[in-house]
């Protein structure tokens, strides 16, 4: 089948629409993504409750940082670390992008054709993107409630493994 103006025309727009979607994908890895739960602990007393938490959170290297006793609210800090899995996937999305985008420019501009082969040089920048934008610093902020209740504001990551962890049942508030 022959190649015409029109498809490689279209084949470009389609190209540079999903590179935007890449690029949306890479700026979305590091955003803040905190939110709020609230969890029921069954079966256990609000001292077993507390002492867990507790052990969880000092276990993965939490501090407590802040303790408002009036509110009955613990305010931790964590450092993180970056993933290198999601820094090599960031790093290896970009350069298929990037060499699908040389590729179709090659193609329409025949003086580009090897451009693709140059883009490869520069797909790194999108996992140094990711490893220098990740924060490393995650707050966990924890108030025990009523009944064996917890209220728990952190990274959505963190809650998820909370719930795991301790097997807490998750409330709709």
């Amino acid at each position: 089948m022959p190649v015409t103006i029109p498809t490689i025309y279209s084949t470009l727009v389609l190209t540079i629409l999903l590179f935007v979607g890449l690029i949306s994908f890479l700026r979305g890895s590091i955003r803040d993504r905190t939110t709020d739960a609230l969890f029921a602990a069954g079966e256990l007393t609000d001292d077993r409750l507390l002492m867990q938490v507790r052990d969880y959170f000092k276990q993965r290297t939490y501090k407590v940082v802040e303790i408002d006793p009036n509110r009955d609210v613990a305010v931790l800090l964590g450092q993180i670390k970056p993933s290198l899995f999601l820094a090599v996937f960031m790093t290896t999305l970009a350069a298929i992008g990037l060499v699908c985008l040389g590729i179709v420019l090659g193609t329409l501009i025949p003086d580009l054709e090897n451009i693709w082969l140059w883009s490869l040089a520069i797909s790194p920048i999108a996992g140094i993107f990711y490893w220098r934008g990740v924060p490393r610093e995650r707050k966990v902020s924890l108030q025990l409630l009523p009944d064996a209740k917890l209220k728990v504001r952190a990274h959505k990551d963190e809650i998820e493994e909370l719930q795991r962890s301790l097997n807490l049942q998750k409330i709709d508030s």
